[in-house]
């Protein structure tokens, strides 16, 4: 009876092990989701502000039904698919940094050169 009583006690502990593994994963997901689709609004909030794009660079490249690890400019973090590089340089554009801007708090790499883009970039991404 003894070994019966031990053998439940063990089957319960590691359900409940899986169990908050299994929470643990969900909610790692719930916030690398969260993460991307910051980067996602910061990234197009940027389109938003690009007033001139001669090549259709932005309007062909970035939208919301491709994964913005994908989007040509962009490079992300393998792990975390954060953005950390946004390379737009040379592209003649013409518009305004928006605020936005600062939310991509993993950003390791930013050109903006050889466009006329106009504003401060957000000190957020600095930090």
């Amino acid at each position: 009876m003894e070994r019966v009583h031990s053998f439940r006690m063990m089957s319960r502990f590691l359900l409940l092990r899986c169990l908050i593994l299994i929470s643990l994963f969900i909610a790692a997901a719930a916030a690398n989701t969260s993460s991307t689709i910051t980067d996602r609004d910061a990234l197009l909030a940027l389109k938003a502000h690009i007033t001139h794009d001669p090549t259709n660079f932005l309007a062909k490249n970035w939208n919301t039904s491709t994964p913005v690890c994908n989007w040509i400019g962009v490079a992300c973090d393998v792990h975390s698919h954060r953005v950390i590089v946004l390379n737009i340089s040379s592209l003649n554009l013409t518009g305004t940094i928006p605020s936005q801007l600062g939310n991509l708090s993993s950003l390791q790499s930013l050109n903006l050169s050889f466009n006329r883009l106009s504003g401060s970039i957000p000190s957020a991404i600095f930090t």
